[in-house]
């Protein structure tokens, strides 16, 4: 045990034998917080896997549609669609420039798409105004001049990922293209659970 001491201070022995302890026990609860971690990476891997595709793989093998579990809980099976546009916050957590780049050019290909398409009014718009800590005047005189016009600021640039699931699935039971690649595009079945002890 190496232990620094502040100047001018002279602790006593127990003083010392309960910061080491504190010490440990904060170094044993970080290792158990990450090995919990891992383990809950593990189950929602091991759950992802038994709700979309060993357990639809079984139930479609056996054609079984639905079925209910002793606590009540009913099992069946959705088909899911799901596709995304790299976010603002998606862009910003990019971690080099040229994965920022490509995040950038491909959710300007994904918004292009959407208004040739005609689905142009899924992208929604927003402004937000930011001032400093010394410029509160000019701030309320700002957000004045927007009240008498009736206007709100806030500026970011988005897709809701419900409407841009719905919009995928519909132009795909309707027979017409969607580029999956662009999109990230996912077509799948999923096991959901409903009622019992499970909730819902």
């Amino acid at each position: 045990m190496t232990i620094n001491l502040l100047e001018d201070v002279a602790p006593t022995s127990n003083s010392l034998g309960a910061i080491t302890d504190m010490g440990q026990r904060m170094f044993d609860l970080e290792r158990e917080i990450d090995s919990l971690e891992n383990l809950l990476k593990e189950k929602k891997q091991s759950l992802t896997k038994l709700a979309e595709q060993d357990l639809p793989d079984l139930m479609q093998e056996l054609n079984v549609k639905e079925f209910t579990l002793n606590n009540g809980a009913k099992c069946e099976i959705q088909d899911i669609t799901s596709g995304s546009i790299p976010s603002a916050s998606a862009i910003a957590r990019a971690k080099t420039d040229e994965d920022k780049n490509e995040l950038e050019v491909r959710q300007q290909q994904c918004f292009d798409w959407l208004r040739n398409t005609g689905n142009g009014s899924l992208i929604k718009s927003n402004v937000e105004v930011q001032f400093g800590k010394d410029e509160d005047k000019a701030c309320n005189e700002f957000t004045e001049e927007l009240r008498k016009k009736n206007l709100y600021y806030r500026r970011a640039i988005g897709v809701h990922p419900g409407s841009l699931n719905s919009m995928l699935r519909e132009r795909l039971s309707d027979g017409k293209d969607v580029p999956s690649d662009l999109f990230k595009l996912y077509v799948g079945r999923k096991a959901k659970l409903k009622g019992g002890y499970h909730g819902e």
